[in-house]
């Protein structure tokens, strides 16, 4: 599934750097950073802008919990390199039936960060936690499971109706975390697991603090402590990066990328881009609306005039596919991935042409999201200039949310939203459960369910690219830009990799 890579950048040369190692980055060398008082007792502090508020990984899909508790405190069955390869994880091995609908997994012999035996018994009640978890995204790789069962004390049998690659993916993602189950009362405030890492405190909207695991069945890492202090405010997280007070900023919002780049910080510190945290932004047109017009105003889109806005320009890559640069169907933006491309001439005359500008059409956008707000400001004026007769209707994420997302049926004609990657969501196997995305297309629901089903790594591919084409030439959904994950980190503070858990910044390959 993944073709990851990381970049380094560091005054304006772009570094691809990609080790031996799968995934492994080897930073650019930034010299202006005074060296860290924390180095020599190998202790690291990073920065969060957000309080996750609960650490129960089942029940909440936070990217302020994700980035930080799976991998470092609790461990998926397999992990996947940046190539699709699995590796053990929980699991030190497994099998998989012809067909594809059995799945042994032996378990590994070791204990979690409380002392006590990783059992089959574990295993079977943190998969069946997730299968019942109210995200969706976690319940999602279980679909086609019909049965997961213990074989023995140290081997789990899970058993699908169907194959799925999705939920061979889930295993090594969110979905396959294992806790122990005698423990899970205590999620919410202090999570249990295998990883290199133990939770040793957590002061809500303070800090979290980690230190080794001492029953970690891997290399003990060389950060034996790596406090996350939670700063909200990101120009103060920024201040502190530059003041010597924290290691690394792992995530700056799209906001923050023009001060990162005025304050000249991507030149003192080392500067990282990474797909996993990133995100797609892209225009929504309500499938209502006739495809002429969807058409239309997807020629009005400048991607490049988008890109700029935010002031960095390693930060987003121009796109016309719905996906990031880790994901094997992802393309940037070309004259063969792009069928309506920017076209302002050929947008005004299918306007005028057509008489476009005679539908009325409402433009609901978010007033207190800066990186969704910034580009409404330019698509409004631009389908405006164009000759549609379009009014914005502006309002705060919580009217936005019950308005637009919830929605029975669509209360808007576009849209603009940032979001998860996963294609999937926009597949529609029952027309009267659809989405605030209004897309319905039975080719494309089709496409996704035969990737999820496919045997092998290239049939999945195939479909996915299938799927991929369905959605750009259909402009209900409008890729605009790929958002990158970006952070910043002390010059000394070397082995950043790129996350294998979702977006999860693993402290054990970080190193003085």
């Amino acid at each position: 599934m993944t073709h990851g890579f990381a970049r380094t950048i560091t005054r304006g040369t772009t570094a691809l750097a990609l080790s031996l190692a799968a995934g492994t980055l080897t930073p650019a060398f930034a010299q202006d950073a005074a060296p860290s008082p924390r180095a020599e007792e190998n202790r690291a502090v990073l920065t969060a802008r957000q309080d996750p508020g609960t650490l129960d990984f089942v029940k909440s899909n936070l990217t302020a919990l994700r980035l930080w508790i799976p991998a470092n405190v609790v461990e998926p069955l397999i992990y996947f390199d940046q190539a699709g390869n699995a590796s053990p994880g929980v699991a030190e091995s497994w099998e998989v039936s012809d067909d594809k609908t059995e799945y042994t997994f032996h378990i590994r012999e070791t204990t979690f960060s409380d002392g006590s035996p990783v059992t089959a018994d574990d295993v079977v009640y943190s998969l069946n936690a997730m299968k019942g978890s109210p995200v969706s995204a976690n319940a999602a790789a279980y679909n086609a499971v019909k049965s997961i069962e213990k074989v023995d004390d140290r081997t789990v049998k899970v058993t699908l109706d169907r194959p799925s690659q999705g939920f061979w993916n889930g295993m090594g993602a969110i979905s396959g975390l294992i806790q122990p189950e005698a423990a899970a009362d205590g999620i919410a405030t202090n999570p249990i697991g295998t990883g290199p890492y133990m939770l040793d405190e957590y002061v809500s909207n303070s800090h979290m603090l980690f230190k080794v695991n001492p029953n970690y069945w891997g290399e003990q890492p060389a950060l034996k402590e790596v406090r996350v202090r939670i700063v909200t405010d990101g120009t103060a997280g920024l201040n502190a990066v530059d003041a010597g007070e924290v290691d690394a900023a792992p995530v700056n919002t799209i906001d923050l990328w023009e001060q990162i780049v005025n304050r000249k910080l991507d030149e003192k510190f080392n500067l990282v881009t990474y797909p996993q945290i990133g995100e797609p932004t892209y225009a929504v047109v309500n499938q209502k609306i006739d495809p002429g017009i969807r058409q239309a105003i997807a020629m009005t889109l400048d991607r490049q005039a988008f890109n700029d806005a935010f002031g960095a320009a390693w930060g987003a890559e121009n796109t016309c596919t719905f996906a990031l640069p880790n994901q094997s169907w992802y393309s940037p933006a070309n004259e063969e991935t792009c069928p309506y491309p920017f076209d302002y001439e050929e947008a005004m005359k299918m306007v005028q042409e057509n008489g476009y500008g005679e539908q009325t059409l409402e433009y609901a956008s978010l007033s207190d999201v800066p990186d969704l707000s910034l580009p409404a400001d330019l698509m409004v004026p631009l389908m405006q200039g164009a000759g549609f007769d379009v009014t914005r209707n502006a309002m705060d994420l919580a009217r936005y949310a019950q308005l637009i997302f919830q929605g029975r049926p669509p209360q808007f004609d576009v849209t603009i939203m940032s979001g998860d990657s996963n294609p999937a969501q926009f597949a529609c196997p029952d027309p009267d459960k659809a989405g605030w995305t209004t897309y319905c297309s039975q080719d494309y629901t089709d496409a996704i369910a035969a990737a999820d089903a496919a045997l092998t790594r290239e049939e999945y591919e195939a479909h996915m690219n299938e799927a991929a084409a369905i959605l750009r030439n259909d402009a209900v959904i409008i890729p605009i830009i790929a958002k990158q994950g970006v952070g910043l980190f002390h010059p000394d503070l070397k082995g950043f990799q790129e996350p294998r858990v979702a977006v999860a910044i693993e402290f054990a390959p970080l190193h003085w």
